[in-house]
């Protein structure tokens, strides 16, 4: 599902996350992990779609490049997603929260937020460091990826992805297919980095990445965040095997996909 910066759709997430509660994760202040990468060596992304994995009901937000043709995808908690949303919509809080009294505290000492850069991943954690101006200098922060974001919303500050990072973890944002039309699924490719990420073997299956509502793939019992791993007793190598299967076949097809630490197998209905 192609979501736009400009007319941005939450799903479901507005009345979770408000009504949700829960601990924030700490967080500390220090040197950053790694060298941030040269100015030319990043990219410049906008938080493209706010979303919650149907698998581990855990927030995701996206991050595009700006041809939005690809996009990085990263698990954050629901605090900080909140906050995001309250960002992404304007949502003001009747008492501040912990975003809301740190961007108070820069503002009385007449600093800001310069930008923020996402430099690296390590052991499946994204690493992050904000860049806050206080006249000339720019002091560097390292920080979590989720709170560096809620910071660059608050500010309106550039983010930024180290080029390899996101060459390395993005996924493409696949136009329609006919499949998509006509059956309702889209798919992505499941990098081994991304199948690492999410403790999945990697060379194994392809990500859901959206099911339509009311479609022949949500009949199927289909959900975004699905990995598809075989069809028919055939391992799911990438997007075009199994939409070359799915289109050849002329009737149902048993799937086995791998959804919330267990596998499952469905029937699908290519007609």
């Amino acid at each position: 599902m192609s979501l736009k910066k400009k007319n941005i759709v939450i799903a479901f997430i507005g009345l979770w996350l408000l009504a949700a509660t829960g601990c924030a994760a700490e967080s500390t202040v220090k040197q950053a992990a790694q060298p941030v990468p040269e100015k030319k060596e990043l990219i410049r992304v906008t938080v493209y779609q706010l979303v919650v994995d149907p698998s581990s009901r855990q927030p995701v937000v996206t991050l595009a490049d700006p041809g939005e043709k690809r996009a990085l995808f990263i698990w954050i908690g629901i605090l900080e997603a909140r906050a995001i949303y309250s960002e992404l919509e304007g949502v003001e809080n009747p008492r501040p929260l912990t975003h809301d009294l740190l961007e108070k505290i820069i503002q009385k000492a007449d600093g800001a937020i310069h930008h923020i850069v996402i430099t690296h991943s390590k052991d499946n954690i994204y690493y992050a460091t904000v860049f806050l101006q206080k006249g000339e200098n720019l002091v560097e922060i390292d920080a979590r990826p989720s709170d560096s974001l809620v910071m660059a919303l608050k500010f309106n500050a550039p983010i930024y992805v180290s080029r390899a990072l996101f060459e390395k973890m993005s996924l493409p944002l696949e136009s329609q297919t006919d499949m998509e039309e006509s059956y309702g699924l889209s798919l992505q490719e499941l990098t081994p980095d991304l199948a690492k990420y999410l403790s999945f073997e990697p060379g194994k299956g392809v990500m859901v990445s959206g099911v339509r509502k009311g479609s022949q793939a949500a009949m199927d019992g289909l959900m975004a965040g699905d990995i598809i791993v075989e069809v028919e007793g055939r391992v799911v190598e990438d997007p075009p095997f199994f939409l070359q299967t799915f289109e050849k076949s002329k009737s149902p097809l048993k799937t086995k996909i791998y959804r919330n630490n267990r596998f499952l197998t469905l029937t699908v209905h290519p007609e």
